[in-house]
């Protein structure tokens, strides 16, 4: 039975798309619009870039933000504002403090999307030692206040981590009055699991991949990508540290036959990447994109022989694995946070241990010269992705979410 249409209002910090939240919530306006349902988007941040906006349909709230004026100026602007819009449930993608949470969540049902650990799960680097480059395996607690000393994953200023601590136990407090509280992977309900939440409210929602942009892949110019004859690896992401794009290069160093390597995206690394890119044997081509056009990255998926996703830090979701299996690209990754739940080792994908470099050439080497793995990889992948990453059965999951929270707020507001 298809769900009844409702009015929603999405809240975002920002008005434009600057990340995987941003994306998410863009999409899932324009979806939730053709279905018939109501959106308004509310975003806390004043937009920069109107070119890269979320929705059309957009209003600014400065009341959002902490710096925005005292408490209860704030506080009424956002009753005035809720009230006005009287939505059927606020799905909060984005806030900044739990006190706002804790307000939103009094006026009408809220749920929201706990898309990385930041706040929720963890007062540091997102569950991640920076100094030894790997995963944190502890449950938020008393040890936080001794981890960043040790092991490099938040502030060692002590105040300020006094403060960070003190803020992710209040939205954990807040959490917990939430009716609902929805993630995108498995991985990430252990984890709010893992601090104290009720396990039977988290809803597991895995993003979709966008359906009308599935077709609509664009090549880019010859002059900016000239035709190669060698297989195509690619990695697409920030050009950051924990994102492991210089494992990827390295990788394709020790690879065998002739690829040509691909790096789609920005970050403070490129410099250095494109240091150690010039080191690669000449046997490979290296080429970098920067950032695209998600048209032009789909037609890549396409074209691609692997697309290589070996990061360091646990994924609590990870779009590119999703978008890429989608177009039939065989996934290599890493085996951490969410990115075992779709990328099955021989099934879907291939994985490979984080910060493996060897295995991971092993793995590139595997998929670009047998071909019979690759197709099979490829079509497993696709069939898996088509079902788990549907548009409809997210709405689905989601109006189901929305329609549980609206019954125990309406419950919890009788009594």
């Amino acid at each position: 039975m298809r769900p009844a249409p409702m009015r929603i209002v999405h809240i975002t910090m920002h008005g434009e798309i600057i990340g995987g939240t941003e994306t998410y919530a863009a999409d899932l306006h324009r979806l939730l619009e053709q279905e018939g349902d109501e959106i308004t988007l509310l975003h806390g941040r004043a937009v920069t870039r109107p070119i890269r906006t979320i929705a059309a349909g957009r209003v600014h709230v400065p009341a959002l933000c902490p710096d925005a004026g005292s408490w209860p100026q704030r506080a009424a602007e956002l009753r005035r504002i809720v009230d006005r819009l009287a939505p059927d449930v606020i799905l909060a993608h984005d806030v900044e403090e739990a006190d706002v949470l804790r307000f939103l969540a009094r006026l009408c049902p809220t749920v929201p999307f706990v898309h990385v650990h930041s706040r929720y799960v963890c007062p540091g680097h997102g569950k991640f030692y920076a100094r030894q480059q790997r995963v944190c395996p502890r449950p938020f607690g008393p040890y936080c206040l001794i981890a960043p000393y040790l092991h490099g994953c938040a502030t060692r200023r002590p105040w300020r981590l006094l403060m960070d601590v003190r803020t992710t136990r209040r939205w954990i407090e807040a959490a917990r009055e939430l009716p609902r509280i929805l993630v995108a992977s498995q991985y990430m309900k252990r984890e709010l699991v893992a601090v104290g939440l009720p396990e039977d409210r988290i809803v597991v929602n895995p993003i979709f991949v966008r359906p009308m942009l599935v077709g609509s892949e664009r090549p880019l110019p010859e002059s900016v990508f000239p035709l190669d004859p060698r297989p195509l690896v690619l990695f697409c992401g920030r050009l950051y540290a924990y994102k492991g794009a210089d494992l990827f290069l390295r990788a394709v160093a020790l690879v065998a036959p002739a690829v040509h390597a691909v790096l789609i995206g920005e970050g403070p690394e490129r410099a250095r990447l494109e240091r150690l890119a010039a080191r690669v044997p000449t046997r490979h081509l290296v080429t970098f994109l920067g950032w695209l056009d998600r048209p032009f990255i789909f037609h890549l998926y396409r074209c691609a022989h692997a697309v290589v996703v070996p990061s360091l830090w646990p994924e609590p979701f990870c779009r590119v694995s999703a978008e890429a299996m989608w177009h039939g690209a065989p996934v290599i990754a890493s085996r951490v946070g969410a990115l075992p739940e779709w990328v099955r080792d021989g099934e879907t994908g291939v994985l490979v241990e984080p910060g493996d470099v060897r295995a991971l050439a092993a793995a590139i080497e595997r998929v670009v010269t047998d071909s019979r793995m690759s197709l099979a990889l490829s079509s497993r992948a696709r069939d898996f992705a088509e079902d788990t990453f549907a548009s409809w059965r997210h709405r689905e999951r989601l109006m189901r979410a929305f329609e549980d929270a609206r019954r125990e707020w309406a419950g919890a507001a009788s009594r």
